[in-house]
């Protein structure tokens, strides 16, 4: 089997899981095209194709990390909302990070439900509950685990 033919079947095998994951997350459909075309090239151009070890997680990891990098180059140039949240709640302390950039590094440190969360609901404009059936989570789940994701980037950012 040649490389174009064992990267065809991968491309084949993964997209549909790939293309899911991406629209669960990115709401506007020709971006989440885009995406996960640059996942595949990307996977064109790192994957050894001769060993096929590790190619789900190699897949997988390059998903959710061209997601992030998504998320982590748009809200550079996005504006702020105009409908900020009540003075002293833990949102607000997220918007007085002095640098997104930073704010994007904290979040690569989180576990991977807990950044889904986080960029579901502040990124995406979902409620706790939209984010909860979107990710099949009871809200409780959702509830604690965003709670939990600000305080770990409070404490991220307060540590730079």
């Amino acid at each position: 089997m040649t490389d174009a033919e064992r990267f065809d079947a991968i491309y084949r095998e993964y997209r549909p899981k790939v293309s899911q994951y991406i629209s669960s997350r990115v709401a506007d459909p020709e971006d989440a095209q885009d995406l996960c075309s640059e996942v595949f090239r990307k996977a064109l151009e790192h994957l050894d194709l001769r060993s096929g070890a590790g190619v789900s997680s190699y897949i997988y990891t390059v998903t959710r990390n061209t997601v992030v990098d998504y998320y982590r180059t748009r809200r550079i140039h996005a504006p702020l909302e105009e409908d900020l949240p009540e003075e002293g709640g833990p949102e607000e302390d997220l918007l007085r990070a002095d640098s997104l950039s930073r704010l994007a590094g904290a979040l690569s440190g989180l576990p991977e439900r807990q950044r889904d969360i986080i960029v579901l609901h502040y990124y995406s404009g979902c409620t706790l509950q939209e984010v909860s059936e979107r990710m099949s989570l009871p809200y409780s789940v959702v509830k604690r685990a965003h709670r939990s994701a600000l305080e770990r980037l409070r404490s991220a950012l307060e540590q730079e």
